[in-house]
């Protein structure tokens, strides 16, 4: 027996011999001493009954025996070794990547889903020295499959209103002065600016650029800031908004103004200096009424603004006056024997800070469309109670409006420029700076309502489809349906109705 295992050891040193150059190559750290410690450590031992060499127990360092002092092997770099998949986005209180040794599940997400792998030690402990790997997997939706949820806002088809079109002129239409259709429906040729700055006015707002106006309306302006001074001891108009170069609806503001002939003058007198740009921009105007809201102010509004209106009505160009009801109260209570010019002065909704100026279609030019004339009423009985019973704010209030079924009704469309007088379009696109005007935005009112009411349909669809229980979304053929997008491109046909 002794000399059978002198021969395994004999054959066992000659093959560390041969094989010792292979084992210090990079990536093998064992020496040849290494591995005849290794055999003296744990000897191989013979199987009596067969005579063969039989390989130990594996040794265990992770069991814990402290019996145990056997030399542990460090495994090369390409034997794959046990991972677990933590979270990446887990940290430790230095915001580092926490190294867990137990599999960590990671956190759910709707399209991406992102963890790190760490090496499994023997011992339970990562080592300090590895670094996290980071996977992402990207989940992407079956193609034909998305759910388009539906809008809290319904998309409606957006139009090119004749308001885009002449809130786009910077300078006026070169052609013979003319106002052409109503004061809420038409537009303006050859159009003059009132000067900014005047012996007895100034403009506000500047930067609307809303100070053209009829050539006739623009001299009546002049004349009345100079005779109210001279005659009234007024110090001076501010002068709000009269019109665009070229008329027409506005982007903001007034539904009238539209061909030259109407003006906004403030109740507030003139300061005694020349206001900056950015004070016409920024200085409010004085409101005339005390805290109902339904009576005027009488330190606000006195003689001197009941003196400016009856000097603006007292003209034969000027056709109405519109001012807030409690201001047409308050002119009615005073004491003058003169009535008749009362009978211009209407009560509107709004005109608290200024009153608006209308003159008449001026003579010889077809194509103004003029309004009936004044009763020859004062205005000042049932009418003016009346307006206002409809501006006093309520005391109750008011019930809530259940919201409208999302998607069916639809907006209210804007005014088209086939709603205008046919003139407007060669108003618009004459002079040396044109505005374009595209095919779509000469659709009717027919084919601009039959264009919303597809949409609403599929607003309705959608609205219905959402109603559904267990419904989490819509196809998105429908939330792209063509009726939604804006109208922009569509053809402009004569429609036969």
């Amino acid at each position: 027996m002794r000399a059978a295992r002198l021969l395994v050891l004999a054959v066992f040193c000659a093959m560390a011999m041969v094989w010792a150059p292979l084992l210090q190559s990079p990536g093998m750290p064992l020496s040849v001493l290494d591995f005849i410690g290794l055999l003296r450590a744990d000897p191989l031992r013979v199987d009596d009954a067969s005579g063969v060499p039989v390989a130990p127990d594996p040794v265990r360092p992770d069991a814990g025996n402290p019996a145990d002092t056997g030399h542990h092997v460090q495994l090369p770099a390409f034997v794959p070794r046990g991972g677990v998949l933590t979270n990446s986005n887990e940290s430790g209180p230095e915001g580092e990547e926490s190294q867990a040794t137990t599999a960590t599940p990671a956190a759910p997400s709707s399209d991406t889903t992102t963890g790190s792998v760490t090496t499994k030690h023997p011992s339970g402990a990562a080592p300090s020295s590895s670094k996290a790997r980071p996977i992402s997997i990207k989940v992407e939706p079956i193609p034909g499959t998305e759910q388009a949820e539906p809008s809290k806002t319904p998309v409606w088809p957006k139009f090119i209103g004749a308001k885009n079109l002449f809130g786009a002129a910077k300078v006026p239409a070169p052609l013979e002065a003319r106002a052409i259709g109503t004061y809420a429906r038409g537009c303006l040729a050859g159009a003059v600016p009132l000067p900014i700055d005047g012996p007895a006015w100034q403009e506000m707002r500047l930067s609307r650029n809303r100070n053209w106006g009829h050539p006739k309306l623009i001299a009546l302006v002049e004349r009345f800031a100079k005779d109210a001074q001279k005659l009234d001891g007024w110090p001076g108009l501010l002068v709000g908004d009269i019109a665009q170069p070229r008329g027409g609806p506005m982007i903001t503001g007034h539904a009238s103004h539209q061909i030259g002939l109407d003006a906004d003058i403030w109740l507030t007198p003139m300061p005694d200096r020349r206001l900056t740009p950015k004070e016409r921009e920024e200085m409010q105007a004085t409101s005339m009424l005390d805290a109902t809201s339904v009576a005027v102010d009488p330190q606000i509004f006195t003689e001197k603004q009941t003196a400016l209106i009856k000097r603006a009505a007292s003209y034969p160009e000027v056709e109405r006056i519109f001012v807030h009801p409690a201001i047409k109260k308050a002119l009615c209570q005073t004491k003058d024997t003169d009535r008749k010019w009362l009978g211009k002065v209407r009560p509107w909704f709004g005109h608290y800070y200024h009153f608006h100026m209308r003159i008449k279609c001026p003579e010889g030019f077809a194509g103004c469309a003029p309004q009936p004339p004044p009763t020859g009423d004062d205005g000042c009985g049932k009418e003016v109670d009346q307006w206002l019973a409809k501006v006093v704010p309520s005391k109750v209030p008011l019930e809530p409006v259940p919201p409208p079924v999302s998607g069916v009704k639809p907006p209210k469309p804007p005014l088209m420029l086939a709603e205008l007088p046919k003139e407007c379009q060669a108003v618009l696109e004459s002079g040396p700076e044109p505005i374009t005007v595209p095919p779509e935005a000469l659709m009717t009112p027919m084919q601009v309502k039959k264009t919303l009411a597809k949409a609403a349909a599929v607003h309705a669809t959608i609205a219905n489809a959402a109603a559904v229980p267990g419904a989490k979304g819509l196809p998105a053929h429908l939330a792209n349906s063509p009726a939604l997008r804006p109208h922009f491109k569509k053809a402009a046909t004569v429609d036969p109705k």
